[in-house]
């Protein structure tokens, strides 16, 4: 730490860092440049522009076990709005920057950079680029300026000292290449929460009750009451007469103006304060955005929230159904429109893009927003969550949703009036079945397996021993009257019977009428059996259909002593004899009802994947992957071709 006196005002000038090169005096804002332990004064830094951070100087923190203080800031504006730099000086005498925009925070650290940075002007959103053994996405390309510096500072700034600034992502890490340098800076790190620095110091946060203050003004065209209640708030559009007006400072000037006449009625009021997955917030804006598919718009709303903890957060609304969303500084492994992508060990199906356009606003947001501007997004889905891109020529955002229930948005929020049930199906929309068949599947096994033990225990525990045995000698003289075989006993509790056929039948069938007859009661049992079998060679090989063998059932027959006639019919032109072995079994093990009982079971499991496929058949009909549109672009492919 070195400390010398202002050559302005006398007042001491602490540098705590031996990298820092400049220092606004904090009692008369002079700009100092420090040459060893003299000091030059360059004049007077422009004032910072009145924000509502949290952050300031002197605040400290911990960022990976590693203690660090806010030694100075740099305040840069771009086209859409403003965004602070604080400096950063950890207790190893590394330095960082925390870079805060739009409620959002990344926390990076001076990097080598390569060799041969591509120009500023050569690099455009979405390109690829290796930095320092790793692929990065441009999502950000911004020429900003600075308004003003404050604290000590590793190189000299001013007002109006440009500021060109390529920001770049992957999946895990945050780079950002300053071109205000030559040869350009290069730093890289990672989106954080503030909540996870664990902060002290920061600046009291104006409340009153609990609720974050608000800042009235009039609309400078109308003179409507206007208000501001998010910190960060870069815009407030009026609903009165469509002025979008610049409230960055106390001029509030019109940035915009879009026609009224169509407008919307936002489900949940401007200013409504709720708690909403243990946060709270307040309704600050709303929008709607629209996209056109087949010449047919699709309109949604879209609303800003802001808290005190978490910062800007969004709640979208599509025919009853919300998300909650968080943007995000990661980006996945994704060009163009592909497939899927991962992210954060969780793969996303592609689902649609188009270009998307505002329609409607309303209150405040933390962009320079206007009516018409547009940008193409690319929906992922993993239900419950999806995965967005939005952009357009001068950045790309990533956004992460997750779908929420309309009772909890009712619950939080408190609405008016009722708010509408969904309609249709959500892209990322939880299916109600999910899991279910598997359960099926589950039990269907555990069934299945009790049902099979039960067979197993039937073969065991079965008689099936034969009671009766005949060898028949079936001719033309035997086929002109019945025959009656000898009586046999069948003894134990009244159970099946199986009476088998076994014929020498060869290209030829045979009918059998049977009665089976209980000697001593004359109860008896008729059925009839035809046995046939066919077999031969044609020009697609050897063939045979029927067969030789037949067997009838009879269920529950009580013990007694029995005998069976048989009236066998034959064809007429059959002058030989066929050998037909009779057995009758007693107690044998059937298979139909173990069958029909899997048969039963497997029909929850396969309702349940049926009732799951057709949900996601739905959901995905709405998707640039719907039958219809793979169809279409097919149809217009082979078109263009022609």
């Amino acid at each position: 730490m070195k400390t010398a006196n202002c050559p302005s005002c006398g007042a001491p000038v602490v540098f705590r860092s031996a990298a820092s090169i400049l220092a606004v005096c904090d009692y008369c804002k002079s700009t100092l440049i420090r040459h060893d332990l003299e000091l030059e004064d360059l004049g007077k830094m422009a004032a910072l522009l009145e924000d509502a951070s949290p952050l300031q100087r002197g605040a400290e923190g911990k960022y990976k076990s590693g203690h660090f203080a806010v030694v100075g800031r740099i305040q840069l504006k771009y086209e859409d709005g403003v965004w602070n730099e604080w400096h950063l000086l950890f207790d190893n005498m590394q330095t960082g920057w925390l870079s805060e925009a739009s409620g959002s925070y990344v926390l990076t650290f001076p990097s080598p950079a390569p060799d041969q940075l591509p120009p500023f002007d050569e690099l455009k959103v979405g390109q690829s680029l290796a930095l320092l053994g790793e692929n990065f996405q441009v999502n950000a390309k911004e020429s900003a300026t600075c308004i003003a510096g404050e604290g000590e500072l590793p190189f000299k700034v001013g007002a109006g000292y440009p500021a060109p600034s390529v920001d770049l992502a992957n999946e895990r890490n945050f780079a950002s290449i300053d071109y205000s340098e030559t040869p350009p800076l290069l730093f890289i790190g990672e989106q954080v929460e503030l909540g996870a620095l664990r902060m002290t110091g920061l600046r009291e946060r104006e409340t009153a009750a609990g609720k974050a203050r608000t800042k009235a003004f009039n609309c400078p065209s109308c003179a409507a009451p206007l208000e501001i209640r998010a910190k960060g708030t870069e815009s407030v559009a009026c609903g009165s007469c469509g002025s979008v007006i610049d409230v960055a400072n106390d001029n509030f000037t019109i940035l915009s103006r879009y026609n009224i006449k169509i407008s919307r009625e936002p489900l949940l009021a401007l200013g409504s304060r709720g708690r909403l997955r243990g946060a709270d917030y307040d309704v600050v804006g709303y929008l709607c955005r629209q996209v056109k598919v087949d010449g047919v718009a699709y309109e949604w709303s879209e609303y800003l929230l802001y808290s005190e903890q978490e910062g800007m957060r969004w709640l979208s609304e599509y025919q009853g159904h919300w998300n909650f969303t968080k943007t995000t500084t990661r980006v996945p492994n994704a060009g163009g429109k592909v497939s899927s992508v991962n992210f954060l060990g969780k793969t996303y199906r592609h689902f649609q893009t188009a270009n998307a356009s505002v329609t409607y606003v309303l209150g405040e947001f933390y962009w320079r927003v206007k009516v018409g501007e547009s940008a193409v997004v690319s929906d992922y889905v993993a239900p419950p969550l999806m995965l967005s891109e939005e952009k357009s020529d001068q950045e790309s955002v990533w956004s992460l949703s997750e779908y929420i229930l309309p009772e909890e948005i009712a619950a939080a929020f408190k609405p008016a009036k009722p708010l509408p049930m969904p309609l249709g199906i959500a892209p990322n929309q939880p299916s109600p079945h999910t899991g279910q068949a598997g359960r099926y599947w589950k039990a269907f096994g555990a069934f299945a397996m009790s049902v099979l033990l039960i067979q197993i225990g039937f073969l065991i525990f079965s008689e099936n021993r034969v009671v009766f045995h005949h060898d028949l000698a079936l001719d033309r003289a035997a086929a002109e009257q019945p025959i009656n075989t000898e009586v046999f006993e069948v003894s134990g509790r009244p159970t099946n019977l199986i009476v088998r056929n076994r014929t020498d039948l060869n290209n030829n069938w045979l009918y059998l009428d049977m009665n089976l007859v209980e000697r001593d009661t004359g109860r008896s049992y008729h059925f009839g059996r035809e046995v046939s079998y066919y077999h031969g060679v044609d020009s697609d090989g050897s063939w045979s259909e029927g067969n030789a063998r037949n067997e009838a059932v009879l269920s529950e027959v009580p013990a007694g002593h029995y005998f069976l006639q048989i009236d066998a019919e034959l064809p007429p032109e059959w002058n030989t004899h066929i050998s037909d072995q009779l057995d009758v079994v007693r107690d044998v093990p059937g298979w139909t009802n173990l069958w029909l009982a899997l048969v039963a079971l497997f029909v929850f499991p396969l309702l349940a994947w049926w009732r799951g496929l057709s949900f996601e058949t739905r959901r995905w009909a709405e998707s640039d992957h719907a039958p219809s549109a793979a169809s279409d672009d097919s149809d217009s492919s082979d078109s263009s071709d022609d």
